[in-house]
Parts: structure tokens; C-alpha cells; sequence
């Protein structure tokens, strides 16, 4: 198998029965500069991703390299707030280590063949939103570190504030004997402990453990006037208008009565079976779906946008399709059944996109055009289904311009 010589490795290829693949615990240890990859642990060795691997991509092409990265999860990646960072460690730590992946990727991608200059990011979920923190992070004030982006379901958003952080961090390290939660007493602690108390805290407290803004990394966050240390809360307890009315006052303390009913005019009580469900859709705009406005505009409406009507569309239900494949020379096959048609089509809007830069260029007579989402006054994006169709942008209605412009007050 062909091999790659880094500046401080040598990376061996590795397919089939010959993959070598760590079982250690990823204990931090990085290993001997002049060991090679395929024997020690924590070296650049590839991931062991069991399902989204590229076997069904590489049967459309193989003009491409696939680099796939790990980031550290739970509160070894997440963990935030004043102690924490006085202590000496740095916040989001996730969101860094997504960073530093695309930093290697630009620096020792022309080792194997790429171009420095033509990465392409492919994220899902948490992964695309931090994805999305590489293009704002430090301010937008630092290099971006890839050329084009194909983002699948952002799932997290940053929250702001930190006394919640502050209290899960005290809670935690005093759950584990660090009371004041000091860093060198932590890190004294097992991870199994640590994520036990974790897990406990998350649970009493219903705290969401997520990337929050720390003026670096992660510099702010649209919502720049709500009441911070309330991002977390769950809609539970809502069981009238009124209720719903209190929780909008909660996130956003200085607007007026006039305003919460407007807000609640554009969600009607009888489009809902429940006042809880009702105030979820309007926390889901404020959070998600006018974000993702505010990023199509800031990006000038270049962008080729999509909606997943797959089955019960929830979400990961897309991966299946990206990731289909009728073999794999390691891990598992994705066996969740899929319409192949349809699979085979999103893989080369993909891919077309990845190669390209545009996702109709290849395979024209294979599929639909895709338009760009600026085709039309507001919007126009393509729909992911057994048939796929065009329809008008869901971004720019009513509801996401109402908070667009809220977002500013």
C-alpha cells in the first residue's frame, strides 16, 4: 500500500482486512514525532467512521480525497465559562479542534495530491455548525480555511451568557470532589467519573451542553438582546396563551405588548394542537430558521438551498442517501433502507458541487437544475424527496423577516 512522509510522520494507506484501526482510549497522548501513523496512538492516521464513509461516492468519482477528522465531545470539548477559563484552558474546545482539522487539511493536503485552495467542507448537524463557526469565528478576522461549504442540518446554537455554564461547571467539579473546579483537579479525574456527573447534572438541571460565545473563537451570537441565561430552558410548562406570551417576554425582556402580539399573530393558535408546540415553532425561528436567512444574505445569496421531505424527514434521515453505498472497505454498511434513485442523485449534487463548485455541472442529464436560491424575489430552493421539485424559499416568509428585523431592536 502506498505511503505518505509527512514533516513529522509517515502516513501508511490502508484498506480492507489491512486497515489498522486504534482500540486505545484517546488518552491525549500525541505520539513520537518519528513513529509511523499506522502503528501509534493519536496520529493522522484516518477515522474510524463506521457508516459515513466515501465507497459510494468514489462509484460516481475518484477525483477526489477524502479527509474525515474527530473532535472531542461532552465537557472535554464543550466545557465553558469564567472558572473554567481563569483556570487556564481555553472554551470550546470542539470548535478549535474542528479548526486545527481544517488548518492540517490545508497544510498537508498537497502530499497526497489536493489543492490547498480547493477544500471543500462537508459537515452534518453539530459538525455543520461548527462548520460555520470557522467562517465567523475570531470576528471573521482570521484566514477561511476552505473554499466552498455543502452543510446538512445545522444542529447546535451557540448560546450566550455565562452564569449557566458557570453553575454546570461548579456543579460538576463539586459532584467529582473538585469543589471551586479547579483545572488540575479535574483533569485528575477519570473520564468515566466525570462523565457520570455530567450526564447527572445534565439530567437535574436540564443544561444544554453546547459551544457558547467566549469573544474569540466564537465572537457573538445574532440574538444580542435576549436574556442570555435563558437560552436553555425547555418549553415544558406551557399551557396557555398567556404562557406562551410570559416565554417570549423571557427571551426578549425590552420588547413592548404591541410586539408580542404581533409575534403571536404570525403564529396562530389555531395552527397548533398545543400552546407548548406553538411556542416551540416560534423558538425554532428565532434560533434556527431566521439565522439561516441572515446567513444566506450575509453570503449574498449565492447559495443553492434545500429542504428534506425524505419519509418522516427527521433529521440525519438525508445521511442515509449521501452515504449509500452497496459495499465498504471498513466499518458497516449503511443498510437503513433508501430510494437508490434518489440516493444517487443527491451524490451527485454533491459531488458536482465539490468538484465543481456548481451542483448541476456534472451529470446535467441525470437530474433536476438546481437553482441558486437568488432565482427568484424570495427565494427558491430544491426539495429532497422521491421526486424532487422546486418550491418557494421557506427562509424568507413572514416569520423569519419578523425576526430579522427583531434581531436588531
Amino acid at each position: 500500500m502506498p505511503q505518505v512522509t509527512l514533516d513529522y510522520c509517515t502516513v501508511q494507506a490502508a484498506a480492507a482486512n489491512l486497515s489498522t484501526v486504534e482500540t486505545e482510549v484517546n488518552d491525549g497522548t500525541l505520539a513520537a514525532s518519528n513513529v509511523a501513523c499506522t502503528t501509534a496512538e493519536d496520529c493522522l492516521a484516518g477515522a474510524n467512521k463506521s457508516y459515513t464513509t466515501p465507497e459510494g461516492l468514489y462509484d460516481l468519482s475518484k477525483d477526489f480525497i477524502f479527509v474525515t477528522y474527530n473532535y472531542r465531545d461532552g465537557i472535554a470539548g464543550i466545557a465553558n465559562g469564567p472558572t473554567f477559563t481563569h483556570e487556564g484552558s481555553a472554551a470550546n474546545a470542539a470548535v478549535r479542534d474542528t479548526e486545527q482539522a481544517y488548518k492540517w487539511t490545508r497544510k498537508y493536503i498537497i502530499a497526497f495530491g489536493g489543492d490547498p485552495d480547493n477544500i471543500v467542507a462537508l459537515a452534518f448537524s453539530a459538525g455543520s455548525s461548527q462548520t460555520l463557526d470557522q467562517i465567523t469565528r475570531y470576528g471573521r478576522n482570521a484566514e477561511q480555511l476552505f473554499a466552498r461549504a455543502y452543510l446538512t442540518s445545522p444542529g447546535t446554537v451557540p448560546g450566550a451568557g455565562h452564569r449557566q455554564a458557570e453553575a454546570f461547571w461548579q456543579n460538576v467539579s463539586t459532584t467529582v470532589g473538585c469543589s471551586g473546579g479547579s483545572l488540575d483537579c479535574m483533569r485528575a479525574v477519570s473520564y468515566t467519573t466525570l462523565n457520570t456527573a455530567v450526564n447527572d447534572v445534565i439530567s437535574l438541571y436540564s443544561y444544554t451542553l453546547q459551544p457558547r460565545v467566549d469573544g474569540d473563537i466564537i465572537s457573538d451570537t445574532f440574538i444580542t438582546h435576549e436574556l442570555h441565561e435563558k437560552n436553555s430552558d425547555v418549553t415544558s410548562g406551557i399551557n396557555s396563551t398567556a404562557d406562551v406570551a410570559d416565554k417570549i417576554l423571557m427571551y426578549f425582556p425590552g420588547i413592548t405588548d404591541t410586539i408580542v402580539n404581533e409575534i403571536l399573530a404570525l403564529y396562530p393558535e389555531t395552527d397548533y394542537t398545543s400552546p407548548g408546540l406553538r411556542f416551540s415553532e416560534i423558538e425554532q425561528s428565532f434560533e434556527l430558521t431566521s439565522h439561516n436567512l441572515a446567513l444566506t444574505n450575509g453570503l449574498h445569496n449565492q447559495t443553492w438551498n434545500a429542504m428534506v421531505a425524505l419519509g418522516e424527514a427527521t433529521h440525519g434521515n438525508d445521511q442515509d442517501y449521501y452515504w449509500y453505498s452497496t459495499y465498504a472497505l471498513s466499518g458497516g454498511i449503511q443498510t437503513n433502507p433508501v430510494s437508490v434513485t434518489t440516493a444517487r442523485i443527491m451524490q451527485k449534487y454533491l459531488l458536482s458541487f465539490a468538484l465543481t463548485g456548481n451542483p448541476n455541472t456534472l451529470w446535467p442529464n441525470d437530474k433536476m437544475e438546481w437553482p441558486l436560491y437568488n432565482t427568484s424575489t424570495n427565494g427558491v430552493g430544491i426539495v429532497f424527496n422521491t421526486s424532487m421539485y422546486l418550491q418557494a424559499g421557506s427562509l424568507a416568509n413572514a416569520k423569519s423577516r419578523f425576526w430579522n428585523k427583531a434581531l436588531w431592536y
